[in-house]
């Protein structure tokens, strides 16, 4: 067996170890839920953040004196950001249950 086997066993090896404490049920949960939350607050930061620039970028354009589009596209980014996240946090649950469902099936 050469060396380079070698190490492809010892890596694969590590790997399955490495799998097999993430069944653990509390590191997967936490994993999992730190994953969603991350997720969940990308989805509503970029929206945003896209349209802070929007916003400051039509106020140097359009400068109406009781007017602030970068208010108003706040606004309208974080609608859109909790929307999005919304739709897609029902969709994940949506797709847990359907594997959920095939699971039973199999069984």
């Amino acid at each position: 067996m050469s060396a380079f086997n070698k190490y492809i066993q010892e890596q694969t090896n590590l790997l399955i170890k490495k799998a097999n404490n993430l069944e653990k049920r509390e590191q997967r949960v936490f994993v999992y839920n730190v994953t969603i939350l991350t997720i969940y607050g990308f989805q509503v930061a970029v929206p945003v953040i896209i349209s802070i620039f929007l916003g400051t970028f039509l106020d140097r354009i359009w400068d109406i004196p009781h007017l602030s589009w970068t208010l108003n596209c706040i606004l309208i980014g974080f609608i859109l950001g909790f929307y999005n996240a919304n739709r897609w946090f029902y969709n994940a649950i949506e797709l847990q249950k359907h594997k959920k469902h095939i699971r039973k099936q199999k069984k």
